[in-house]
């Protein structure tokens, strides 16, 4: 599904990561540790295909990540730090919009969807109203309603509260259970231990496997 070899990347001339070779088969929930500014979401821009490394390669679903073709892209989504909406147009306006981007079309449950998620209040409402919650949970909702194989996930429940962490984790359950594939960076990992399949650390610019 994923494979990294040899990817090398610097700011400044400054080496962020050397040498980081990692593999991700169907089913997998995969958890990135490290200290902030180690380079974790670093490698999960560049697998994303929105950084590029100096050097090394990547390959997702047989196609070169660094390559001009983006078909890959449809089986793949991810989840960052920043608001993936735009601020003046609704829930739904934004959630029509990423859908379209991906060729797929709203889901007729949709309404129910919002609910579990904790947002149909929110359905028509512009979303500079959100809260970072709220942001949180539209992401979730986002990974919800499309259709991947493969998710990066930087942070995702930083700002949740215990009910959309526990969805959260149902969620994965799902998503596991259908071989779709979770890389995932937290800061409190305890919440989903029991669900990794490996686990790997970023110290000093290498990335090396956990005990787990």
């Amino acid at each position: 599904m994923l494979i990294l070899e040899k990817i090398n990347k610097t700011f400044d001339l400054k080496p962020i990561l050397k040498d980081i070779n990692l593999s991700v088969n169907s089913g997998e929930l995969i958890q990135l540790n490290g200290s902030n500014g180690s380079g974790k979401t670093t490698l999960l821009k560049i697998m994303a295909g929105l950084l590029k490394a100096e050097s090394g390669e990547a390959v997702i679903f047989k196609e070169d990540i660094f390559s001009m073709n983006n078909d890959y892209k449809k089986y793949l989504i991810y989840w960052g730090h920043q608001p993936m909406v735009y601020p003046y147009m609704t829930t739904l306006e934004n959630l029509i919009l990423f859908l379209k981007l991906r060729n797929q079309n709203i889901p007729e449950n949709i309404d129910s969807l919002l609910e579990r998620v904790g947002l149909i209040d929110y359905k028509n409402i512009q979303c500079y109203k959100y809260s970072q919650g709220m942001f949180q949970r539209f992401n979730l909702l986002r990974c919800v309603v499309s259709e991947w194989k493969l998710a990066l996930m930087d942070e995702p429940i930083s700002g949740l509260d215990s009910k959309g962490i526990d969805l959260f984790i149902n969620y994965i359950k799902d998503w596991q259970e259908n071989k779709r594939s979770i890389i995932i960076t937290s800061h409190d990992n305890s919440c989903f231990n029991s669900l990794v399949t490996s686990s790997y650390t970023i110290n000093n610019n290498i990335l090396s496997r956990d005990n787990v």
